[in-house]
Order: C-alpha cells, then sequence, then structure tokens
C-alpha cells in the first residue's frame, strides 16, 4: 500500500528560504532545489508525491 503525502502550499512556502542574492533554496525530504520563484513548489512537492492542498 502507497503511503498518501499532503502538505499544504502555504507549509511548503514556509520551507524556502530566501537568498540575499534572489531566488530560493528549498528543501523537501532530503532534497535541496534552487528556485527562482515560490509558484514552482507545488511542481516539486507533486514528484515527491505530495497532493498540494491550497
Amino acid at each position: 500500500m502507497e503511503t498518501i503525502k499532503t502538505a499544504s502550499f502555504e507549509y511548503l512556502v514556509n520551507l524556502a528560504k530566501e537568498k540575499p542574492e534572489g531566488g530560493y533554496t528549498f528543501n523537501l525530504d532530503g532534497s535541496i532545489y534552487e528556485i527562482e520563484d515560490v509558484l514552482e513548489i507545488s511542481k516539486i512537492a507533486e514528484k515527491h508525491g505530495y497532493i498540494v492542498i491550497y
């Protein structure tokens, strides 16, 4: 049986840390992503098997 993971978009956005030079560092399940916009977070979370709640 597969585990269903859910997370609110607000929670995921709070995981993103703004970088002084611009953009964000986003860490999810031990994977680190360098992103330009927090709107990229939903797509990343879905790749990790999350259902994002808005």
